[in-house]
């Protein structure tokens, strides 16, 4: 990259004045009028020879010039109150053009990471529910992390644990024996209307009757009990159902929390026709995960489910104890972590049951003897940053692993904009179908009502195909656009917005360059021999073009994708204003012509390279 050789170059000036270039750093000024790169090096370090940061600067350019300028700088310059600011020659930046249309998909790819494995846990939504709004946000960031960490050379292998036990799970199944069986029980509006149903009809229902009598006459006649098919449900939304209900009588009253509590209890016996519902809703829930993760193009390369490890995190307990790692507290066993100045957790309770923590010992340990890796990465909420890293010094204290080499990628909470949080319990939720079936509808209305001259004429299932690609285009951009530690407050209409900083806008900016590309109806595009007196929107996306492997670098490096949303807004704004503002086609001369299509080429190349990072498609029409 440009700067790597800048940075050597700068080097060589610094030794001659005995200045360590540890602290030498490049960034791009914002505007680009202060220089294609800058530095505050001379703010960083002091120099008793030198009474300012200015003087010092100044010092360091003379020094550089005198070495003379390599053929890649045609300026450079100090501004108070010490920076010193580098341009590039619009000849060198063609170059980069060059290594655009030579490399094309391929354009930004680095080796920085290659021979690094890393191991990136994404999306893991607990089962006896369904992936809602928030969850986008999980998988967007997961996915696009994933790509990007790739692009840079490295090996990533996606996980995904399925909390298939505990109490939560309880709740569903206990839900659904009760509230799914077909007759005596709520009637088939009233469950696709489940938010509304009244606590008299639950208490009501509690009381006629026991939780074992009613698997034993499920256990007959299993077609007693409703099916999604039957409610004309996806699979995983009919286990929301049984779920939110399930845990309203479980906080209701006592008798149904005792017979969740003794449901899983006889669970853990492995009690068959306890477990021939927990399968059942199990395989609703993979069912309907599966055709959204499908829809949204995530991928899961392994799926870890806690029921087939929870016993373990017990005897890791139990060494723990004899290591002095835990100790025991009240009856409950509890960490020890005074020393890393972070509060203590209960890792076994006083009854004997575990906690997630526990279970998530086990995990980590097979995780690093399945997948040894570089590097694991946690993608979870932020809410859980304590919880964390509670979980990764403990599994230093046992000699699983280093707290280095693990990583907690932590995101905020994602509400509708004006709305409040939302509770999966009492069924408030945002189910992700529906938000991307919305999205998908005014999509295509917005399609169907606009200017067709850049799309052409599309049959109905082209339409249908580029109306999901516009809707998935929309929530991933709005999902990734902001910082990790921001929360966002989601825009159906901002999201699906062809003018601003949305992924419909990059999309038809893309559409938009390759129009013009099928208009000229070159067989192959090429930059002329001499590089053109330019005008100032060219120079623009000129010195845009060329930083995109630094953004995929930065982004990787921050675990940052909102890094290269920024970037390809910025570069689409710049390619827009240019195609506005110059000819093209008609371009004075031939050469102008031919570098303006070697701009429209390259510009579209790396907003295609850049979305496909993000997971976002390219449409050729739109």
């Amino acid at each position: 990259m440009i700067q790597d050789q800048l940075k050597k170059d700068f080097s060589k000036a610094l030794k001659k004045l005995k200045i360590s270039d540890k602290y030498l750093e490049f960034e791009h000024p914002a505007n680009l009028e202060h220089g294609d790169y800058s530095t505050n090096i001379a703010m960083r370090v002091k120099k008793k020879e030198y009474p300012t940061p200015f003087d010092l600067a100044n010092q360091i350019v003379n020094t550089f010039r005198s070495l003379g300028l390599p053929e890649y700088v045609t300026k450079i310059e100090v501004k108070a109150p010490g920076f010193i600011n580098i341009w590039l020659k619009n000849e060198y930046l063609s170059t980069r053009l060059e290594r655009v249309l030579k490399e094309k998909d391929g354009f930004g790819k680095l080796t920085i990471m290659r021979g690094k494995k890393i191991l990136l846990e994404h999306t893991s939504p607990n089962p006896q529910t369904t992936i809602m709004l928030g969850h986008l946000r999980n998988n967007f960031l997961g996915m696009s992390m994933a790509s990007i960490l790739e692009f840079l050379g490295a090996k990533v292998v996606k996980d995904c644990i399925v909390n298939d036990r505990g109490v939560h799970i309880n709740r569903a199944l206990w839900g659904y024996l009760f509230f799914g069986r077909k007759r005596k029980s709520l009637k088939k509006k009233e469950l696709l209307d489940f938010k509304k149903v009244k606590e008299t009809q639950i208490r009501k229902i509690i009381k006629s009757v026991d939780w074992r009598e009613l698997l034993q006459i499920r256990s007959k006649k299993k077609s007693s009990w409703w099916q999604p098919k039957e409610l004309g449900l996806k699979p995983d939304h009919t286990n929301l159902i049984w779920y939110v209900l399930g845990t309203r009588a479980y906080n209701l009253s006592p008798k149904a929390k005792t017979q969740v509590e003794e449901m899983l209890i006889e669970w853990e016996a492995e009690n068959e026709p306890i477990r021939q519902i927990w399968r059942q809703l199990l395989n609703w829930s993979a069912k309907g995960y599966e055709e959204t993760y499908k829809r949204v193009k995530s991928a899961h390369d392994w799926f870890w489910h806690e029921s087939d490890h929870y016993k373990m995190g017990k005897e890791i307990v139990k060494q723990g104890l004899k290591k002095r790692v835990f100790r025991k507290s009240e009856g409950a066993v509890v960490t020890d972590l005074a020393k890393y100045n972070l509060p203590d957790t209960v890792v076994v309770k006083s009854d004997g049951t575990t906690l997630y923590i526990t279970q998530d010992i086990a995990l980590t340990e097979l995780k690093k003897k399945k997948f040894p890796s570089d590097l694991y990465i946690w993608d979870v909420a932020a809410e859980h940053a304590l919880y964390f890293k509670q979980l990764f010094t403990v599994c230093e204290q046992l000699g699983i692993g280093k707290k280095e080499k693990f990583f907690h990628l932590a995101y905020a909470l994602i509400n509708f904009k004006g709305g409040k949080k939302l509770s999966t319990r009492r069924g408030e939720v945002i189910k992700a179908d529906e938000v991307l079936d919305e999205l998908h509808q005014r999509a295509l209305e917005i399609i169907n009502t606009s200017n067709q001259e850049l799309r052409g004429k599309l049959t109905k299932k082209q339409l249908d195909q580029l109306a999901e690609a516009v809707a998935l285009g929309a929530i991933k951009y709005s999902l990734l656009k902001f910082s990790r530690d921001t929360t966002i407050y989601f825009d159906i209409d901002e999201s699906l917005a062809l003018e601003g900083n949305s992924g419909p806008y990059l999309q038809y900016t893309y559409a938009r360059c390759q129009s013009v590309l099928r208009k000229a109806e070159s067989p192959e595009i090429s930059l002329p021999e001499k590089t053109p007196q330019l005008e100032p929107e060219e120079v623009a996306l000129l010195r845009t073009i060329y930083r995109f492997p630094e953004v995929i670098q930065e982004a990787g490096e921050n675990y940052a994708p909102n890094l290269l949303c920024n970037f390809l807004f910025d570069l689409a704004q710049k390619y827009n204003l240019f195609y506005n503002r110059l000819p093209i086609l008609k371009a004075e001369t031939e050469e102008l012509k031919d570098f303006r299509l070697a701009l429209t080429t390259t510009a579209g190349q790396v907003i295609k390279n850049g979305l496909h990072l993000l997971g976002i498609e390219t449409p050729e029409r739109m």
